[in-house]
Parts: C-alpha cells; sequence; structure tokens
C-alpha cells in the first residue's frame, strides 16, 4: 500500500526535496496521484551539473515548467544554474522562465552564462523584464547576468523582498541606491564583485536594512549607509589599496563588523579604521600581508578578531573596554613572543579578560631554550587563555607552545586546541600532562588545583572556523577551604 501519498501535501513535498530530479521524474508515472504530487512541487531545482546530459537537462525544464504551471501555484524556490551554448537552449531558458514568474515565486536564484551566440567569449544574460513584476519575491539572488532593459525605467515591484544578492554583474553606483529605495523590506543586502560600482549609498534612512556584505576587486570609492538598524557591515577588499572612504554615522545599531584585505603590497599600515564605526563592539579584521603598523582607538569595542602577521611592538591600541582578544597568525617563533610581553605590559590600553592565540607554524621547539634564557617572570593577569597549533607535529610542538605562553604570562585558565588528527588531547597524553604540571608551578604549593575539563563549546567561538579537539585547565584556589576548616 502507497501510505506516503496519503500524507497531506506539504508533507510529501517536505520529502520530496531530498530527491534528485531523475527520481521527480519516475515518480511522476506511477499514478495520477503521483503525477499531482510531484506536479505542484513548490521547489524547482533547474541546475545543469545535476544532470547527465545537456539533453536530459533541457527536457526536465521543459517537462517541469509545463506541468507545474498548470497547476496555477507559486513557487517556493527556484534555482535556474546553467550555461546555454545553442539558440535552442536559449529559447527554452526564456520560455520557461517567463511562465515560472507569470505565476511567482518567493525564492529565486538564477545564475545563467550564454555562449549560444558567442561560443569562443561567455557573454551575459539578459533577464526578462517581467522578474521586475514578481511582487511575490522574498529571497532574490543574480550572478553573472545582465539586469533586465526597463531596470530604472519601468517600476520596480519587490515589495516584499528581504534578501538580495548580487554577484559577478555589471552595475553603477545608482543601481544601489535605486534598488534600497525601492525595497522598503529588504533586510539583506550582499553585493560581490559587480564591476562598474565605486560608490556603495543607501540614503533614506532605511528602517530595515540589517546586514550588508560588500566584496570587490576593481577601485571602490566610497561607502555611505544611512540605515538605523544596521547591524552587521562585512567588506572584503581584494582590491588591496586600503579600505574606502565610508560614512556610518547614522547607524547607531552597527555593532559587528569584518574587514579582509589582501594587499598587493607586502606592508601596509592600518591606522584609525574604527574612527569610520562609532559603535562597534565586535571587529574581525584580516590582512593577507604583513601589517605593518596596526593603530586602533575605541571606548566600545568588546571583541577582537586579528588574522595578520602584525609586528606586535608596533601595535597600539586604545581600546579600554576590550574584553576578548583573538590572535590568529601564521608564524611563531622566540621574538614573537618577546613582542607579545610587550604588549601585555600595555594594561592602560590591552587590559583583556580572554585571550586566544591561534598559529599555523612554530619553530619554537629548535629555539625555546634561547626564550628560558631571558630570565623575566611572567606577567601575572587575570587572563582566560586558549590556544590552538595547526601543526601535524605531535606533541613537542604542542608543549613548546605552551611553555613560551607560560614564560608570558600567567592565566587564570588555560584551553589547548587543535583539529590535527596528529595531535592527541587526552589526560594521559604529553601534551596535557606538561599543561597541567606547568601551571601549577606557577602556583604556591597547597594552595592552588587544576581541575581538567572537556570544553563543548569555545567562548571565541567566532572565531574558530574548526573546531576540533580541546581541553581546559582552569585553577581553583583552595585557601579559603582550609581556613572554613579551622573555623569549624
Amino acid at each position: 500500500m502507497d501510505l506516503i501519498s496519503q500524507l497531506p501535501e506539504s508533507i510529501v513535498h517536505g520529502i520530496l526535496c531530498y530527491c534528485p530530479p531523475a527520481e521527480l521524474v519516475r515518480m511522476s508515472v506511477l499514478s495520477k496521484t503521483w503525477f499531482r504530487l510531484t506536479a505542484s512541487f513548490p521547489h524547482l531545482d533547474f541546475t545543469i551539473y545535476k544532470f547527465k546530459s545537456r539533453e536530459s537537462f533541457f527536457k526536465y525544464v521543459e517537462y517541469t515548467t509545463s506541468r507545474f504551471c498548470h497547476q496555477k501555484v507559486t513557487a517556493y524556490t527556484l534555482r535556474l544554474i546553467t550555461d546555454l551554448r545553442e539558440p535552442a537552449e536559449l529559447d527554452i531558458v526564456n520560455r520557461c522562465l517567463e511562465l515560472l514568474l507569470q505565476n511567482g515565486v518567493y525564492d529565486l536564484v538564477i545564475n545563467v552564462i550564454n555562449l549560444s551566440e558567442s561560443p569562443s567569449a561567455s557573454a551575459k544574460y539578459r533577464l526578462p523584464n517581467i522578474l521586475l513584476s514578481v511582487s511575490a519575491l522574498t529571497s532574490l539572488t543574480i550572478h553573472g547576468c545582465d539586469l533586465p532593459s526597463s531596470f530604472m525605467v519601468e517600476a520596480l515591484k519587490f515589495k516584499s523582498l528581504t534578501r538580495l544578492k548580487l554577484e559577478n554583474i555589471h552595475i553603477d553606483d545608482e543601481v544601489i541606491t535605486y534598488l534600497t529605495t525601492s525595497c522598503p523590506l529588504l533586510q539583506i543586502l550582499r553585493v560581490f564583485y559587480c564591476h562598474g560600482l565605486k560608490r556603495f549609498c543607501v540614503y533614506g534612512h532605511h528602517q530595515h536594512l540589517r546586514s550588508v556584505s560588500i566584496q570587490y576587486n576593481t577601485p571602490f570609492e566610497r561607502i555611505d549607509i544611512e540605515a538605523p538598524n544596521l547591524s552587521s557591515l562585512s567588506i572584503k577588499d581584494d582590491y588591496g589599496r586600503g579600505p574606502p572612504q565610508m560614512n556610518l554615522a547614522s547607524c547607531e545599531k552597527l555593532k559587528n563588523v569584518s574587514y579582509y584585505e589582501n594587499s598587493s603590497s607586502n606592508v601596509y599600515v592600518f591606522t584609525d579604521i574604527l574612527s569610520n564605526f562609532p559603535f562597534v563592539e565586535n571587529l574581525n579584521l584580516s590582512t593577507f600581508y604583513k601589517c605593518n603598523n596596526l593603530k586602533l582607538s575605541s571606548h566600545s569595542l568588546r571583541t577582537l578578531v586579528l588574522y595578520s602577521e602584525c609586528d606586535l611592538e608596533k601595535v597600539e591600541f586604545n581600546t579600554p573596554n576590550l574584553v576578548s582578544f583573538c590572535y590568529n597568525v601564521m608564524f611563531i617563533d622566540t621574538l614573537w613572543f618577546q613582542k607579545l610581553r610587550q604588549l601585555f605590559n600595555k594594561k592602560n590600553v590591552f587590559n583583556v579578560s580572554k585571550l586566544y592565540i591561534s598559529a599555523i607554524y612554530s619553530k619554537l621547539v629548535t629555539e625555546l631554550e634561547k626564550l628560558k634564557a631571558i630570565e623575566l617572570p611572567p606577567y601575572e593577569l587575570e587572563l582566560v587563555v586558549e590556544l590552538q597549533l595547526e601543526t601535524d607535529e605531535e606533541s613537542l610542538a604542542h608543549i613548546a607552545f605552551v611553555d613560551a605562553v607560560l614564560w608570558c604570562c600567567r592565566p587564570r585558565s588555560l584551553t589547548l586546541r587543535s583539529s590535527s588528527p596528529l595531535t592527541a588531547l587526552d589526560e594521559q597524553s604529553d601534551a596535557v600532562k606538561f599543561t597541567y604540571e606547568r601551571l601549577l608551578a606557577q602556583e604556591d604549593q597547597g594552595r592552588t588545583n587544576i581541575q581538567i575539563v572537556s570544553p563543548s563549546f569555545s567562548s571565541l567561538l567566532m572565531a574558530l572556523p574548526h573546531e576540533g579537539k580541546a581541553i581546559s585547565f582552569i585553577k581553583e584556589e583552595v585557601l579559603q577551604r582550609f581556613a572554613s576548616s579551622e573555623i569549624v
């Protein structure tokens, strides 16, 4: 007995989401019930890479579109990802897309490369004008296509659109202003590698805009946003000429900022980037090349995640309310740790309670004795320290890493992390035993216990793309317990 087809249609459609296109075609011929259920399936995935041949793909597009449009229902999702090599393929896509857009769609993704007119060079596929009239749209992604010919001529009816992503399309500065003005409910805006765009401007105090992401690899001059509820801004600069001019003074809820830069020069200077974000609390800053001089000044900043080969000796922080500092670095050696000590000495501007250090390569195994020859007491800091060393070496590298950190400071707790399969982080491993004994040696004997636990998550989880294995060491004072016993 066919029990699945007796379920409510919405549940059956949820199950069909996990079926490849070929299976949907086979199901459609089982019975009249299955023909109806597959014909009204509102999640249309026309991705050519999921088919064995071009012929089968375009036949499926025609067959599915014809059956679905006959139902006269709105598509929940439509993904059209293909390239066009023949005029006949272009005709099929144009006809089917027109029909589906007439019926309406809520979530639309279009990525079409038109090779039908000029096989030797990629040409942009021109989106149909009817797209501008799809008022049901809540999410729209356009990749590698040209906007409709009547764009900015006919009225835009995206009154329900909340998410918009434009990638690898040619637009000018006026397009962003026009789109944000015409989409009053827009909340999330992504603009990636759109050539021709030099100024990103959102005016009119857009009330619903919450998140903006911009990526570019051509000259970019200015970002000017008036959005009082904007909370997140991400900028990826692959052109590498430094941050553009920015005006976000009216964005009082902008708390989260990420800036990634692939500078074309070997040395780059960051000075006062935070002056553009007067209310930021969480900053993620990444520079591909060496950052020669880093100056950050903010009284609102609480969390800083830094990916950079920065010279710690030239770092200047005026961040009195900074709580968590996550530093991701490629290479560490004895000189790097000496400069880390100097950073700890700047207590007036660098007084964090949570420090996370992630390194990929270390020369400490061979140079550790040079560091120990510098006989200096560790800084007594109320720090929660987390260490992650991404290396395929076994425990020796981690032992040297821990030894160097504890040469610099005396933390309140310490966590070791690693995503390497060769690293053992259990209570019997050499690295764990060494860390326990080294932490205990920093304390007065008999007055401190070291508790070993396995943390379920990182306190700086936002900075950990690969959690891997982890183990924590927490110092516990036992002096109070002895005092209580004497009273009794």
